[in-house]
């Protein structure tokens, strides 16, 4: 039983995810970069070669995920399923934050506000009659 945490038990048991999990993501790498030098944009279409390379994206991060983040080992995946729903629910409130502050505001250029743009000439205003 002593012997299931020895160091060399270790070294059987990970070095060789460690290596799997470092060619996925460098023939992951290599897969991409080869898909946009041979101009898959071009031939399939934006939307079909941005697929693809989140679809690449995906099995990389899975693989890290798997193991560093130690899904491997969880075996409920309770810990990790709440971290990434907390993670999913704040970056949806920054983002909504964010977007949302964007659609009202009232930002130099505008028509509608008196800021000016430096080079640009100052709008013509109309004299009130008394």
């Amino acid at each position: 039983m002593s012997n299931d945490h020895s160091p060399e038990y270790y070294k059987k048991k990970f070095i060789p995810l460690i290596y799997l999990v470092g060619s996925i993501l460098i023939v992951g790498t290599i897969i991409t970069f080869a898909a946009d030098k041979m101009g898959i944009a071009e031939k399939w279409g934006f939307i079909n070669a941005t697929i693809f390379a989140m679809s690449v994206a995906v099995v990389k991060a899975s693989a890290v995920m798997y193991i560093f983040m130690h899904l491997k080992w969880d075996i409920k995946l309770k810990t990790i399923s709440l971290t990434l729903g907390c993670t999913v629910i704040f970056f949806i409130g920054m983002m909504w934050l964010t977007v949302g502050s964007e659609i009202d505001s009232n930002k130099p250029g505008h028509e509608e506000n008196t800021w000016n743009h430096v080079g640009q000439p100052e709008p013509e205003t109309v004299p009130t009659e008394r």
